[in-house]
């Protein structure tokens, strides 16, 4: 539904309306205490009043502020005759200054009120490319997070998904080539693919084959890619993963931060189909882990280890992650985990991001006992 100009500046921040309104009974008082106790006229105070209160109000106060910063200067008119050109002048300043502070103040409402609205359509349109994982999938608590680099974006070419398949709890995280609306629509093109997929391919290799024959039939650039990381999580805790060119997840595990060991793959679009994508044994970017109860599975896009602080340095996510992880002891909660994660590397770079972050946690709740071997992490 539309927002109506007229409402947009009564939702200002109450501190700010105080502030505003504090400043022009100040310049107010100013101007009358000079005009009563020296006879002195500073115009100025006067004239800034309607310029003070447009900060943080709508046209009805300011021109109400105008109205009483007029009627106060003629009021003074008789303490001294001969400042009636003086007088006819400010007053007619006021006026204008009021005029053009509604003016102002209109045109900004008008555009917040359209920003708002394609802030509207863009969360919309996340929630129906990026569907929101279930909360939990077996034994995993599951959170998502996704940060985009534009000011007012809600959506770009980053994209995770979570299927619980009968092969085992499927996750998917990538990074398409390229921004803007192009990158969106490739996105939505390997998460559908995914979403089918992802319930009938016997292993990985299959799965993958799957999107990037997807992707072809999508992409008309050929030089475009997606980078991807596929991680498929059986009861026991056996890991199977597969990566296409994106940066392996790290497994929290206690106050130690291990990355998933897997070999560097090519990205979607530029990886050569397997002869046989079904085959029941895995390729060399794959490999196979096992996560005990109560470890933590963060999968990532380098939007996140990109960001880069006053120095150039790029942000140490597993150095900032045994911080989080020894200053909050117990369970690892995914929610708080990736809001935090989010936080602390936009304040690293002092808010100077340059590429969209997406985050998806899968947590291990330590109540779902399972049979597991003793050792941690253990690769085949």
């Amino acid at each position: 539904m539309p927002t109506r100009t007229s409402d947009v500046s009564s939702r200002a921040p109450r501190a700010a309306r105080a502030a505003a309104l504090t400043t022009a009974v100040l310049l107010y008082a100013l101007a009358v205490g000079l005009e009563v106790g020296t006879g002195a006229y500073v115009p100025m105070f006067l004239l800034a009043i309607p310029l003070v209160v447009a900060l943080a109000f709508g046209p009805a106060m300011i021109i109400g502020s105008a109205v009483v910063a007029f009627a106060t200067r003629w009021a003074f008119l008789p303490l001294a005759h001969e400042r009636i050109d003086t007088t006819a002048g400010a007053a007619a300043t006021i006026l204008a200054v009021a005029a053009v502070a509604c003016f102002v103040v209109y045109r900004r409402d008008r555009e917040t009120a359209r920003l708002r609205e394609v802030t509207s359509v863009a969360e919309t349109a996340q929630r129906a490319v990026l569907r929101p994982p279930p909360a939990t999938v077996g034994p995993f608590r599951i959170a998502a997070s996704y940060r985009a680099a534009a000011q007012y974006a809600r959506i770009g070419g980053d994209l995770y998904a979570v299927a619980d398949t009968d092969h085992g709890v499927r996750a998917l995280i990538g990074d398409v080539r390229g921004k803007g609306l192009d990158a969106v629509a490739t996105a939505s093109a390997v998460l559908g693919s995914f979403h089918e997929a992802a319930y009938d391919r016997p292993n990985l290799d299959g799965l993958a084959h799957r999107l990037e024959t997807s992707l072809h039939r999508h992409l008309d650039d050929v030089e475009a890619f997606v980078t991807a990381f596929l991680v498929e999580i059986h009861p026991d805790g056996r890991t199977h993963a597969l990566s296409c060119g994106h940066p392996a997840p790290l497994i929290l595990n206690g106050d130690t931060v291990l990355e998933l060991p897997v070999p560097p793959g090519l990205p979607l679009g530029l990886r050569n189909p397997p002869p046989d994508p079904d085959a029941p044994r895995t390729s060399a970017a794959t490999a196979d882990t096992r996560l005990q109860p109560g470890d933590s599975l963060l999968m990532y896009t380098d939007g996140l280890t990109e960001a880069r602080d006053v120095a150039g340095d790029f942000y140490p996510l597993p150095c900032r992650l045994t911080h989080y992880l020894r200053t909050h002891p117990g369970p690892v909660d995914p929610g708080p985990l990736l809001n935090w994660v989010q936080q602390d590397a936009y304040d690293y770079a002092d808010g100077c991001t340059h590429d969209d972050a997406a985050l998806l946690a899968l947590t291990w709740t330590p109540a779902a006992q399972h049979t597991a071997e003793p050792t941690h992490p253990s690769t085949h």
